[in-house]
């Protein structure tokens, strides 16, 4: 758990028809997420980033997210070197 109960200003996902970003009063919704980054912007202007593998993410009609990923890891905890193996390791199977 990142954020419980927290007050953000937007929060941008990455979803298999696009990546959008969610403001206060925005139409409800449920979609699923797709592997890249969420950016969420907090009320005092910090941006924090965290790259989610899959999941779902639903708008509900009081402007709260839920936000439900396989994975969710900081950008400092991802190691590139890792992710490129992986990838190439993947990708030749």
């Amino acid at each position: 758990v990142f954020f419980n109960g927290a007050n953000v200003r937007q929060v941008d996902v990455p979803t298999q028809t696009g990546a959008f970003g969610i403001l206060a009063a925005h139409v409800p919704t449920l979609q699923v997420l797709r592997p890249g980054l969420v950016v969420v912007h907090a009320e005092d202007g910090t941006v924090s980033k965290y790259f989610v593998s899959s999941g779902s993410v639903t708008v509900n009609a009081d402007s709260s997210v839920q936000l439900l990923a396989e994975e969710a890891v900081t950008l400092d905890m991802l190691d590139l070197g890792v992710a490129k193996a992986n990838l190439e390791k993947a990708q030749s199977e």
